[in-house]
């Protein structure tokens, strides 16, 4: 848009584009975090909210009680034919592939819960397919977003901790009563949960060369609906990765840990330690030692408000900026491969080589010399 002239002949901002449109293919668990983002985009004259996908007429009576004013439909078609911008695909994961090819084919840009699809030669195929339509295509998990997560690669990168060559990772939980999808091969704990930490250390340490994994089963039995289903084969795993930098890194993932307290991620580097505080979908901060210091230094989470669905907001703004999203296909697509070198090694017991790699990412944040002039930390900084 052209900027107009006032009359003292100072330019004045052109007016704001219309918000840009975002549906819903799926109506589960993870949907209120995503309406958290879309309602501050709102408030922000960012988006207009399109139709959700209920298919469970209970679901539907529940959301409605809750939101009565949100669109609600009950097929994927009216979804698709909408006038939606953005489609966000939250089905069950064994869903996903078809629901991603499905939003494109129509000309939607998309955002897939992870995972994109059951394997990198699925997931290949729909990334091509949305580089051919010129729409972004993204898939959690988004912790690369995180203004903790980037302040710590900042620093790491900086080398304040020098060479990292060691690091641990864990996240786990009970596991779930509320899908049986949680428990099975799509969305066990490697695609479920492993995915968050191993997006993360390869944010930090770069891609990973090759890797050792063993499973293990808890014998923990669950309840659906009222019905007991057998113990999972496996809800317990372990990794160990080869960075191309030469650093080892471990990861634990289990579906069957009650509570624990470490940090999500541990950094040891030769002059130095750092920590992630918390979850790094959930980052509460991070703590540095260097030699040279000879202490610790903590730094709480620079945005309290921030969500582990904030990849809509990135997708959003890049769709309205016409500029890419801060995700790399191929950094996702690499963690495909390295999951599924998990599982060959696992069955094999043998370290399994990964043969992809992926750009280097920038993610770069300056430190934020206004944080404590922030009055409302319940809202980002953006929407002070």
């Amino acid at each position: 848009m052209q900027q107009r002239v006032a009359q003292d002949g100072a330019a004045t901002p052109p007016p704001p584009s219309a918000p840009t449109e975002v549906a819903f293919l799926g109506s589960g668990n993870v949907l209120p975090a995503y309406l958290q983002i879309a309602d501050r985009l709102v408030a922000r004259g960012l988006v207009a909210l399109g139709p959700i996908l209920v298919r469970s007429p209970a679901r539907r009576v529940e959301l409605q009680a809750r939101r009565p004013s949100d669109r609600y439909v009950a097929t994927i078609e009216e979804v698709l034919a909408s006038s939606a911008d953005i489609v966000v695909v939250i089905t069950p994961p064994e869903c996903h592939s078809e629901h991603v090819a499905a939003a494109l084919e129509v000309g939607k840009h998309v955002l897939v819960e992870k995972p994109v699809a059951p394997d990198r030669a699925q997931a290949e195929a729909l990334y091509a397919m949305a580089a051919r339509s010129n729409r972004h295509l993204v898939s959690a998990p988004f912790v690369h977003l995180s203004h903790t997560v980037r302040e710590l690669w900042t620093r790491v990168q900086s080398g304040e901790i020098g060479h990292v060559h060691l690091a641990r990772a864990l996240y786990g939980n009970p596991g779930s009563n509320w899908s049986r999808w949680y428990h099975e091969p799509s969305g066990g704990p490697l695609h479920d949960l492993a995915i968050y930490n191993l997006k993360t250390l390869t944010a930090l340490l770069g891609p990973v060369q090759s890797v050792v994994a063993v499973h293990t089963a808890s014998g923990v039995e669950r309840m659906f609906d009222g019905t007991k289903v057998p113990p999972a084969d496996s809800d317990g795993w372990q990794l160990v990765l080869r960075h191309e930098t030469g650093a080892l890194s471990s990861v634990a993932a289990s579906h069957a840990i009650q509570r624990y307290r470490r940090p999500a991620i541990e950094l040891y580097g030769t002059t130095g330690t750092a920590n992630l505080l918390g979850d790094d979908w959930d980052p509460s901060g991070f703590e540095i030692w260097t030699n040279a210091t000879a202490s610790w230094t903590r730094r709480d989470a620079r945005d309290r408000t921030w969500l582990w669905t904030d990849g809509l907001r990135d997708l959003v703004e890049s769709v309205r900026a016409g500029s890419p999203p801060t995700a790399h296909d191929d950094h996702d697509l690499h963690l495909l491969d390295v999951i599924d070198a998990a599982r060959r090694s696992a069955e094999s017991a043998t370290t399994v080589a990964v043969d992809s790699s992926f750009r280097p990412l920038d993610l770069t944040i300056l430190p934020d010399a206004g944080a404590h002039a922030v009055h409302d930390r319940t809202r980002s900084a953006s929407d002070q």
